[in-house]
């Protein structure tokens, strides 16, 4: 009888191993613990876990930008990557509102033009030497509106990056201390819209639509040392690098390559004719 019992005791033991086993692999976790899962599978069966889950002591400061805080003393110039985002129709409603765990005003009391100055001030992107607006997102229009006119205000900005905004003309645009602009993964489809750049040292267009080389003497007055432009249709042209060593004749480096003997060589015999637009079909 004793033996009979020990039995069924293994035997329980062992479905309720291979369920807590099933229950294991199901959650997709190799490294969890078995005891992590069966926790977890009490808490679900028990109706706690997620949706009864206290909220943080900074779930108050969800909606708050750093210019909108009582006692904020971060300028723009101190930020490595700002994202422009367009904050819900809740956080307008309860912006005099909100307070933090010791019942005090979160943000300032300024309305109006007070309160614009105050964030221009804040912000600082007038004195803002280094700048990185990547990912703005500008299919919103609240979003692209304020992003063009952060741009507008980077006049002594030295380091620029702009990387996939989908960005098509920048042409209205001036920069006249940048040395350093990454323009990668746009919608860039001609050297004329580019923006005045006279000091630029660096410029990055890689995977841009470029298909041709009008406009690239725009950069002949400036002080461009290195260019990049790989995944552009202009590179599929025949003698491509020749023709934009032609044109720019400072240069140094092109797609990381520096400028060789026979670059210059190709040019001098073939004569060409740097505004050609032949491409080579691959």
């Amino acid at each position: 009888m004793a033996d009979r019992d020990s039995l069924q005791t293994e035997s329980t033991h062992s479905h309720d191993t291979d369920q807590t086993r099933d229950t294991y692999h199901s959650h997709g976790a190799s490294a969890v613990p078995l005891t992590i899962v069966s926790a977890y599978k009490h808490l679900r069966e028990s109706g706690e876990g997620v949706n009864s889950h206290t909220e943080l002591p900074s779930h108050r400061f969800q909606y708050s930008v750093w210019h909108d805080l009582r006692n904020a003393c971060l300028t723009g110039t101190q930020l490595k990557a700002p994202r422009v985002r367009e904050g819900p129709p809740e956080k307008d409603k309860a912006f005099y509102k909100m307070k933090d765990e010791e019942n005090k005003i979160i943000h300032h009391s300024m309305k109006g033009s007070a309160k614009t100055n105050y964030q221009q001030k804040i912000e600082n992107w007038e004195n803002a030497k280094s700048a990185s607006f990547c990912y703005q997102e500008l299919s919103n229009k609240y979003q692209r509106s304020t992003f063009y006119n952060i741009l507008g205000r980077l006049r002594v900005v030295e380091h620029l990056h702009l990387t996939h905004n989908e960005l098509q003309d920048l042409s209205s645009y001036s920069f006249p201390r940048c040395e350093v602009l990454n323009l990668n993964n746009n919608f860039l489809y001609s050297f004329k819209n580019l923006p005045s750049i006279p000091k630029i040292r660096y410029l990055a267009l890689e995977d841009n639509d470029i298909d041709s080389f009008n406009g690239l003497s725009k950069l002949r007055s400036s002080t461009i040392e290195e260019l990049s432009l790989n995944g552009n249709p202009v590179t599929f042209q025949i003698n491509y690098r020749p023709k934009v060593f032609q044109i720019l004749t400072q240069l140094k480096v092109l797609d990381g390559i520096p400028k060789l003997q026979s670059d210059l060589e190709f040019q001098s015999e073939e004569g060409l004719n740097p505004e050609s637009s032949q491409c080579v079909v691959m």
